[in-house]
């Protein structure tokens, strides 16, 4: 234990403020590893970036797998894991793009185009949408207005 004013043990007379440091955390070839600062240390956002693209490929499949349940049967907990769902996938489709691009900058080029499931959107919800829309423009009187 050091003295956090001089790095040195405390004598008698010196006032007892201790510092207790962790020991810096290395790789196998000696180099330090900053655990607070992933956006330098590329294997751990490559590692990053493999659990966001599962993470969505899983997402893409439960919602494959809501629409056709919501499109037999509507269920209003359904629909609302579905939106959850659709919300989520679009921020970890922009959350791994953000990731790719800085990997890229490290030299590792990623392309996510052949990782993640091509997703359009939910059925269920795009139909919603066009209903909305729809009554939106009977409420309205119609495509436009009539002087």
């Amino acid at each position: 234990i050091m003295n956090s004013t001089d790095n040195t043990t405390p004598s008698s007379s010196s006032s007892r403020h201790y510092v207790v440091k962790a020991a810096p955390r290395v790789t196998a070839s000696g180099n330090p590893i900053s655990l607070s600062d992933d956006d330098e240390q590329p294997i751990l956002m490559e590692a990053k970036l493999r659990e966001i693209i599962t993470s969505v490929n899983h997402l893409i499949i439960s919602n494959q797998e809501l629409d056709t349940a919501l499109l037999d049967d509507h269920d209003d907990d359904l629909l609302d894991a579905l939106k959850e769902n659709e919300d989520l996938i679009h921020r970890k489709i922009f959350e791994a793009t953000s990731l790719a691009a800085k990997l890229n900058k490290h030299g590792v080029h990623i392309s996510l185009a052949d990782k993640i499931t091509q997703y359009d959107g939910s059925l269920v919800l795009k139909k919603m949408e066009e209903e909305k829309k729809k009554d939106q423009t009977e409420k309205n009187g119609g495509d436009g207005i009539y002087l």
